[in-house]
């Protein structure tokens, strides 16, 4: 057996129990630093799994676009039971789009919030945004001209495309890549809770030197009482029974010759003290005061939340978190069903604004958005079936908002950005565009994003600008 495959087996088990990424020795002692830039700087990459439609969230105001809109999706606006209609001031939110001339649009009812957000400057949204090997267009793809990405419409492999830049199967997210490529920049870093997952094990920060470390959503909760807060000390038998824990995970009782038995043993262990340091930092520090919705993903967002509110006891100066929301998938019952999840991710976002100034962190965190892909233009009676290019939302304190950036095509189908068969919007933006502004905040030079991002190099543009300074 190889050491490559060796470290990932490794790996992998370490991320599986209590997110284990190694043995805290001295916390605070270390920082790490981008090679640009100095201070803390975090990430927050949140996946919306099952194919967002942004058709459905995005929402023409003028009424040549939404009467389009209405001849491609009768039913399912009447689904919306009128929510979505422009004459509807109160309940479509406007958003500035000056830049489309006559063309105006607003956001969905239910995330009325996102809309102040963006009028005051703290959010943008990055159009027509997706997976591409080339810049294509419909007349190129169907003559075969063009370079596409692998297995177009599939969820897994959109959803790993869009997070590690390659289908289902790549065993490094570009998440994951960025924080090597920080940590390599300065070599007394120790990449203790430096990639921090609140939500699902997936492949976006996943690495070669650093391991996910899996942030407890209820830091008074069992997972860290466990290591933390003595719940074994009953009966007088407390630091006895802590011994006989460790002594267990270790397998010291073991005696294995075997070299993965021994690494999963120890990657138990490691984790068990990479929770208790949290746990005790934590403790010290105390959970921000701001109150979260008590869904999956506001959970997650609060986990976030707490983990930058310590992030001075911790003393790593980049992070990079993930957090991830289902319920996309609406090939049926879309009216219906995509209110719930579009509500629940997005006053989670709110409420993390709200304890990020709080914390005094707003302005060096950066919250965007990712999904499998976006849905097809035109409906399947009350659903929409797996598309290509969608839109994104980018938050934070350090945003260029108030402003669209990219493209929000028009909705004809029968124009080149769509393709012929049910109307998939052809991103226009590369994910890898779309990362690189934000691995350019961060803290990455030009070279460390072109390794991160090998295949930047096809598009024009390296720096959508909605960031602000960006170095590529």
């Amino acid at each position: 057996m190889s050491f490559y495959n060796r470290r990932r087996f490794l790996q992998a088990s370490a991320a599986g129990f209590m997110g284990a990424t190694g043995a805290l020795a001295g916390l605070g002692q270390h920082r790490a630093y981008a090679n640009t830039g100095t201070g803390y700087k975090a990430l927050v990459g949140i996946m919306l799994k099952g194919g967002t439609d942004m058709f459905d969230v995005v929402l023409p105001r003028d009424q040549e676009s939404f009467s389009a809109l209405t001849a491609l999706r009768t039913g399912l606006l009447n689904g919306h039971d009128g929510s979505r209609d422009p004459d509807n001031q109160a309940a479509l939110n406007p958003i500035n789009a000056d830049q489309f001339g006559t063309r105006r649009f607003g956001l969905a009812p239910e995330i009325s919030g996102v809309a102040d957000l963006f009028g005051s400057g703290e959010a943008a949204i990055v159009g027509s945004v997706g997976p591409l090997l080339e810049n294509t267009n419909r007349e190129d793809m169907e003559a075969g001209r063009s370079a596409l990405p692998a297995n177009l419409f599939s969820h897994n492999d959109q959803r790993s495309t869009w997070m590690a830049l390659g289908p289902e199967g790549r065993r490094r997210g570009w998440g994951g890549a960025m924080m090597d490529t920080v940590l390599s920049q300065s070599p007394q870093a120790y990449p203790q809770f430096t990639t921090i997952t609140a939500g699902s094990g997936d492949v976006f920060l996943a690495s070669e030197d650093t391991r996910i470390f899996k942030a407890p959503r209820d830091p008074d909760g069992l997972s860290v009482d466990m290591v933390s807060r003595q719940w074994l000390t009953s009966g007088g038998h407390g630091e006895e029974a802590r011994a006989l824990l460790d002594t267990y995970l270790r397998g010291a009782r073991l005696g294995s010759q075997n070299i993965f038995a021994r690494d999963i043993a120890r990657s138990q262990a490691n984790g068990l003290q990479s929770m208790r340091d949290y746990g005790d930092v934590f403790a010290s520090v105390g959970p921000v005061s701001t109150e979260f919705p008590d869904t999956r993903i506001g959970r997650q967002m609060a986990a976030i939340a707490n983990s930058i509110h310590i992030r001075g006891a911790i003393g790593n100066t980049r992070q990079i978190f993930y957090a991830d929301q289902g319920g996309f998938d609406t090939h049926d019952g879309q009216a219906e069903g995509i209110v719930g999840p579009l509500s629940q991710v997005f006053d989670a976002i709110l409420a993390f604004r709200a304890a990020m100034v709080e914390t005094g962190a707003w302005d060096d965190v950066v919250v965007f958005t990712m999904s499998d892909f976006g849905r097809t233009l035109t409906e399947n009676g009350d659903g929409t079936d797996h598309g290509w290019g969608s839109h994104q939302f980018v938050f934070g304190g350090s945003v260029v908002g108030n402003r669209i950036y990219g493209d929000l095509p028009i909705l004809d189908p029968d124009a080149s950005h769509f393709t012929s068969s049910r109307a998939r919007l052809i991103p226009s933006t590369a994910v890898e565009q779309y990362a690189a502004t934000i691995g350019s905040w961060f803290g990455l030079d030009a070279g460390a994003i072109d390794q991160v991002l090998p295949n930047l190099g096809r598009f024009d543009a390296r720096d959508l600008g909605f960031l602000g300074g960006a170095a590529v």
